[in-house]
């Protein structure tokens, strides 16, 4: 958040509205409200009394919507993007597990890292190449299918910053860098060094942008956007230093874009979830010789709204299960499982052909997928 408190502290007025007030006053001076009593009305009846809404009673709390960002998705690893706009407070809630009834867990430390700002402001929008000012404000694809996409960043760099010279892309799957782009007006320049890694693009600028160079970035890539809606969180980060990366915010970059925003909208005509199945190869030969060993199964999970469960069955031919093998829980996104050709018990199956059986728990049902392999050896 931007502020030390994230609720906000009612007091009711005269008039039975409310105001605002501190929590030092909400907490020491004003009171509950008694809400209704009942007694005795002299008759042998009862008689319900209420306490209307006046100045010193408490008017209830609420979140400050305005100043602070709601709660994160939880997360389980070090190292995920969280999400969150930039502010100056930050709160925090840890949950702690133990796996056994009479055993607790504490926590032991607890590091957060600072670092000053690489620049005054990052603004970037992101927008399809093709539809650079799309009609609704916003990106909208062919959920599962290879687009292009341009992604404009704006930096404002004070003298006292320490200025940025490499920029960091959160795509989510495989993406494919075209070009960038540099300049007032853009030109096309070649970048220092680009990286393309399973969920992301890192691209090295051939030149540091500071006090001097306030330059617009573009970037052009192909990516796929595996959720319904998926935002494309980017990272000015400075390669010759320990400092942290900077955030880049949503917001308007340029006139060449129309969208002002980081984030896509997907769309699909198909019902299905699970997409390009693919094996790396069509038999499986464990035969320690380093060449098809390892089955790889390559998949796509499309427009999932939380992470599922995931397992691949093995069944023989007769439809027996010989082995099963739990994938744990995965999110939309490309996904990798390996089969060595073994059982539950570690034992080589017999050669012959298999069924792969691809299990996903949906909200309401379990989504199927069945592909054949071979077994030699």
């Amino acid at each position: 958040g931007i502020d030390p408190k994230p609720d906000i502290y009612y007091e009711f007025t005269d008039m039975g509205t409310r105001i605002p007030v501190s929590q030092q006053r909400y907490q020491d001076a004003l009171k509950n409200p008694s809400g209704a009593v009942n007694t005795d009305d002299g008759q042998g009846g009862t008689l319900t009394l209420t306490t209307r809404p006046k100045p010193g009673i408490r008017a209830g709390i609420e979140y400050d919507q305005d100043n602070w960002t709601f709660w994160s998705v939880p997360t389980f690893e070090s190292g995920q993007t969280l999400g969150l706009r930039s502010g100056s407070h930050l709160q925090l809630k840890i949950l702690l597990n133990s796996e056994e009834f009479d055993a607790f867990v504490r926590l032991d430390s607890l590091w957060i890292e600072i670092s000053p700002t690489l620049a005054t402001s990052v603004i970037g929008e992101v927008a399809r190449s093709d539809d650079p000012q799309p009609l609704r404000g916003v990106a909208e694809v062919e959920i599962g299918e290879m687009a292009e996409f341009v992604y404009d960043v704006k930096a404002e760099v004070a003298a006292s910053d320490a200025g940025f010279d490499a920029l960091r892309i959160r795509t989510g799957g495989p993406p494919a860098f075209k070009h960038l782009e540099m300049g007032i007006p853009l030109r096309q320049v070649e970048a220092s060094e680009v990286v393309e890694s399973a969920d992301g693009l890192t691209i090295r600028l051939p030149e540091r942008l500071n006090a001097g160079r306030n330059e617009l970035i573009r970037v052009v890539f192909a990516a796929e956007v595996f959720d319904f809606a998926w935002t494309f969180d980017g990272q000015v980060l400075d390669s010759q230093s320990q400092s942290l990366p900077q955030p880049v915010q949503s917001g308007d970059a340029g006139d060449d874009l129309a969208t002002s925003t980081l984030r896509v909208l997907a769309s699909t005509s198909q019902a299905e979830k699970i997409r390009d199945l693919r094996l790396s190869t069509a038999v499986v030969t464990p035969n320690d010789d380093g060449v098809n060993d390892l089955l790889e199964i390559e998949y796509a999970l499309l427009g999932l709204p939380r992470t599922v469960a995931t397992r691949l069955n093995i069944h023989a031919l007769d439809g027996r299960k010989v082995a099963i093998l739990a994938a744990g829980s995965q999110k939309s996104g490309l996904q990798h499982i390996r089969w060595d050709g073994r059982d539950d018990s570690g034992a080589l199956l017999p050669t012959g052909l298999y069924l792969l059986g691809l299990e996903v728990e949906g909200e309401a049902e379990v989504i199927k997928r069945l592909i054949p392999v071979g077994l030699a050896y």
